[in-house]
């Protein structure tokens, strides 16, 4: 249904601007409205809100004063602009100008540190620019090849290939051969070119041609064919899980280190499905990223987990580079290297959980709970209202200043203990910093659902209390605010909470106080 103003309008008729507006809003607008009056003059503001429904419009409002016969200002006129499209194509445009300059960035890193040789090259095949690694595979600087074709580094037999190629490129092909190269020195460099097509507003401009020095994987490759020993080079010299596969996905090769991993013998390998031992949640993203490298010829890198012999599911990182057939470009077979990073990702799911919880007590923290606060409060409408709880522990600083800070961090951890075993599983309870913590309890619609929640934490704090050996008298004073309504925000529920505990503190500790947030 789309919002009309007509709707709008029935909703702010005779109201007044608190009724209309949040409290943020009112007070930004009043303060306008006051300066008129005071200045006697006209006051220009630009403004934004939102409708009911989550839109956001954008308008600049002129406030003309009037004034009666005794020059008492008695109305004001508000003439409001809507500038919603203007303010929109603005920030796209400044939006547009960060990304260009991040990519501009990007590019002139990946551009000028990249190991390849990179040229740059306009739609008569000539030199424009060139990086660092030009000179390298190469023998010349870029300012010796700038404005010389790019044919012109190339071998007398491999010319006609090439302007073959760079031709598919200026029609916005991807085109990628083996050919040779003249070294200033005057050999020749095996290398892998590639021309990409660079695009502006849809339209080829130029082409980038991208030199890969495969000289030494050449010599390595014959050597291979020479001696018949591929597989037992590369198993002597990979300690990684390495794999080659067909057209079809299915397993041509499998290294010797594959036998840590899985109970099959090598060649039990060969001729099954590429994700046989494939976690089943990963299997459709690794198809498909499969199918979009042979399709593409980009190299790919994804995480998933592999059934392992011994431990279960892993979790390995894989790299896949698709080899393409040197005379016609044709898929040959995929190369797949695969290495266990089961421990990289413990490390990970550590570092998570110590950003979302409190490391003296397990329990989230204050960045935890905010999190399920912002959520709750944006799911109002369709999950219900809430209650949120502020506890604290009666005075702690004399437990520490007393009993010393070992005791004050055992009492803190028995504290949430008792809280935690007291809410329902929908609940959460998170520490905040010192000795406040916070409950959430979900699906609260009034104040008889909290107070036997609020009455069972009390009684669990009131049984006897026995840390390293002393018996303790330990109390807690608790606010609760209930049924937050649409649009609140987290700074006015902690507020009101932190009000609530005021009074219950007030009322002599060791109590509690409840209110509804919007009395």
């Amino acid at each position: 249904m789309q919002w009309r103003k007509q709707d709008y309008q029935k909703l702010i008729l005779d109201k007044s601007i608190c009724e209309v507006y949040t409290e943020d809003e009112a007070n930004f607008l009043r303060e306008h409205y006051i300066r008129v009056v005071l200045s006697r003059e006209s006051v220009i503001y630009e403004d934004s809100f939102e409708t009911p429904l989550g839109e956001k419009f954008y308008s600049k409002t002129k406030l003309t004063p009037f004034f009666d016969d005794r020059g008492e200002c008695t109305h004001i006129l508000a003439i409001v602009q809507d500038t919603t499209e203007k303010k929109r194509a603005e920030l796209e445009i400044k939006e547009y100008w960060n990304q260009l300059s991040e990519g501009r960035q990007r590019y002139r890193s990946l551009f000028h540190h990249n190991p390849d040789a990179i040229f740059s090259l306009d739609l008569e095949g000539h030199i424009v620019d060139g990086n660092i690694a030009v000179e390298s595979i190469t023998g010349y600087s870029i300012q010796e090849l700038i404005d010389s074709k790019i044919t012109s580094l190339v071998s007398q037999t491999d010319i006609d290939v090439t302007q073959k190629h760079f031709q598919k490129a200026i029609k916005g092909n991807f085109a990628t051969y083996r050919m040779g190269i003249l070294h200033k020195t005057g050999e020749r460099v095996e290398v892998m070119l590639k021309f990409t097509p660079i695009l502006v507003n849809k339209e080829v401009v130029g082409v980038y041609g991208i030199l890969k020095d495969v000289t030494e994987f050449e010599k390595v490759t014959k050597k291979y064919k020479e001696s018949e020993k591929r597989e037992r080079i590369i198993a002597e010299n990979a300690q990684d899980l390495i794999m080659l596969l067909d057209d079809k996905g299915l397993i041509i090769y499998a290294s010797p280190s594959h036998e840590k991993v899985s109970p099959l013998k090598v060649e039990e390998y060969i001729g099954k499905f590429f994700f046989h031992n494939v976690h089943p949640q990963d299997r459709d993203q690794f198809f498909y990223t499969i199918s979009h490298s042979i399709k593409t010829g980009e190299a790919w890198k994804l995480q998933m987990k592999i059934k392992h012999q011994t431990k279960g599911w892993v979790w390995f990182e894989m790299h896949g580079t698709p080899v393409f057939n040197d005379e016609d470009g044709l898929f040959q077979h995929m190369v797949c290297i695969s290495r266990d990073i089961q421990l990289q990702k413990e490390y990970e799911s550590k570092l998570k959980h110590l950003a979302f919880h409190d490391p003296l007590t397990g329990l989230p923290n204050r960045r935890s709970i905010s999190e399920q606060l912002s959520k709750a409060l944006n799911e109002i409408e369709t999950k219900g209202s809430f209650a949120v709880m502020l506890l604290d522990i009666d005075k702690f600083k004399d437990i520490n200043d007393n009993l010393g800070h070992d005791i004050g961090d055992m009492v803190i951890v028995e504290f949430g203990k008792r809280l935690k075993n007291q809410i329902r599983d929908i609940d959460s309870v998170a520490r905040l910093g010192g000795d406040e913590f916070i409950i959430l309890l979900r699906n609260i619609d009034s104040e008889d659902e909290v107070i036997p929640l609020v009455e069972g934490i009390q009684n669990a704090i009131h049984e006897p209390w026995n840390i390293n050996g002393l018996k303790l008298n330990v109390t807690s004073s608790l606010g609760a605010v209930i049924n937050p309504r649409i649009g609140t925000t987290e700074k006015k529920l902690f507020k009101h909470a932190d009000l609530a505990l005021y009074e219950a503190k007030e009322d002599g500790r060791d109590t509690y106080s409840i209110k509804p947030l919007n009395d």
